[in-house]
């Protein structure tokens, strides 16, 4: 990648087109370590998690389905940085607490 910003990763990362990060992050679907995130370019670094909510898990209703991104490690070269990723395309989680709780 060309940069650590939270949407180059999330692209790289999870395949995304622009048009549907747009989407995503107006929707407010966006975590980084269980918090809302309000910018895009947002830089993220070793160990983040990054969480794109899908909507609350059809068995509960107090869990959340994620696709989520975790990255391992970020080695800069010259004109790109190679990342090394965990990506989970469809985890269960609690719902997030306080104000970065997910409303349907």
């Amino acid at each position: 990648v060309t940069s650590m910003r939270l949407d180059v990763i999330l692209k790289s990362g999870l395949g995304l087109s622009r048009n549907k990060l747009e989407t995503i992050f107006y929707e407010s679907k966006v975590r980084l370590n269980g918090e809302k995130v309000l910018k895009k370019s947002v830089h993220v670094q070793n160990g983040d998690e990054i969480d794109i909510i899908k909507g609350n898990n059809v068995n509960n209703k107090d869990f959340l389905t994620v696709a989520r991104v975790e990255i391992l490690s970020a080695i800069g070269k010259e004109e790109s940085i190679s990342v090394k990723l965990r990506r989970c395309k469809s985890l269960t989680v609690e719902n997030y607490e306080g104000k970065n709780r997910w409303e349907d």
